[in-house]
């Protein structure tokens, strides 16, 4: 019988820390080969997109996908779909907007685990949205963090992330007026914005960058998107992205710096690798990291398991009778 999840039950059910741990071990079985991720297909629609992402996991049994789509300007709805991978039973459907920012904030709690000091114990956040709150909660998750910085455009949105956030994660968070101010003196930094093309500007610089930092960057998902300056790409000393090929194909920061030809592929390694030791995360406290992460099916798959598990633990959602027909030949 699958189980059916709406918003409300898929937040209930998101537990940070396990979620951070689930997704380094999917990775982890990614990098040994038993993972099937392929290249998400992006298709265009008369009002938007229709992106679909899915991942097989035979080592652990799961297979999925995600389909999202809608515009910036009218709003996306998101699906997460679970299935047995022996069986091929469908175990669960969700709503996967809250989880969609749920798991990228796990998986910068992955990198962050790997490539941030560990003594770190203050972050700087640019952005007041769902990604803001779930990427510092990852942050929070894999690291000691006492204070945080929060900048947003808008003040209200700030102040009210500043003190929701503050209660949430029981840590001191300051609302201020300017982004750089925000990152200034910091051991971490978190970019979770919605920055476009038209907004000619970045909401973060690499000349902002201070030695020993490390730089979480989980925006600018499409090619007209926009969130940190080739600058930034340039002075960090060693990149981690979640996919290569995503990256270069579909991220608007590093498809500007593609064209600019500053884009260095030779210090940028794949989480995979970071994650099982071929690379260092960091090779001295002083070196400058960064993460940019645009998402990828197995995130997806990981988390909504991890969300499946945790709801029918707790009771959640609704069993609704199986209604595929299992076609034999």
């Amino acid at each position: 019988m699958p189980l059916i999840l709406n918003p409300a039950a898929v937040k209930a059910a998101t537990n940070m820390r396990q979620m951070v741990d689930l997704i380094d071990a999917g990775v982890r079985e990614q990098a040994a080969g038993h993972v099937v991720v392929p290249p998400r297909m992006n298709l265009e629609t008369s009002n938007g997109f229709f992106r679909v992402m899915p991942a097989v996991m035979r080592e652990r049994g799961l297979m999925g996908f995600k389909i999202f789509n809608g515009s910036v300007q009218h709003g996306v709805r998101y699906l997460i779909g679970i299935y047995d991978e022996k069986g091929g039973e469908l175990l669960a459907l969700m709503d996967a907007a809250w989880l969609t920012g749920a798991r990228t904030g796990a998986t910068t709690g992955v990198a962050t685990r790997y490539q941030a000091r560990a003594n770190s114990s203050s972050v700087g956040v640019i952005g007041s949205g769902l990604e803001a709150r779930t990427n510092l909660g990852a942050v929070c998750a894999v690291r000691d963090i006492r204070r945080a910085r929060v900048y947003s455009p808008t003040p209200a949105n700030r102040e009210r992330f500043a003190a929701e956030m503050a209660a949430s994660l029981k840590i001191d968070i300051e609302a201020v007026d300017t982004a750089e101010r925000a990152v200034r003196g910091t051991d971490i930094v978190v970019i979770g914005t919605n920055t476009t093309k038209q907004d000619n500007a970045f909401a973060y610089q690499g000349a902002w960058m201070e030695a020993g930092q490390h730089v979480n960057s989980i925006g600018s998902t499409g090619g007209k998107l926009r969130e940190i300056d080739p600058a930034t790409f340039v002075n960090a000393a060693r990149i981690v992205v979640d996919s290569l090929h995503q990256v270069e194909d579909e991220c608007g920061d590093v498809l500007e710096t593609l064209e600019r030809g500053l884009w260095q592929r030779g210090k940028v390694s794949e989480l995979t690798a970071l994650v099982t030791g071929a690379v260092p995360g960091r090779t001295s406290d002083g070196e400058i990291t960064l993460f940019k992460s645009v998402g990828t099916g197995l995130q997806d798959v990981v988390a909504g398991f991890a969300i499946y598990e945790e709801a029918t633990r707790l009771g959640l959602g609704q069993h609704i009778d199986d209604f595929l027909e299992h076609k034999r030949f």
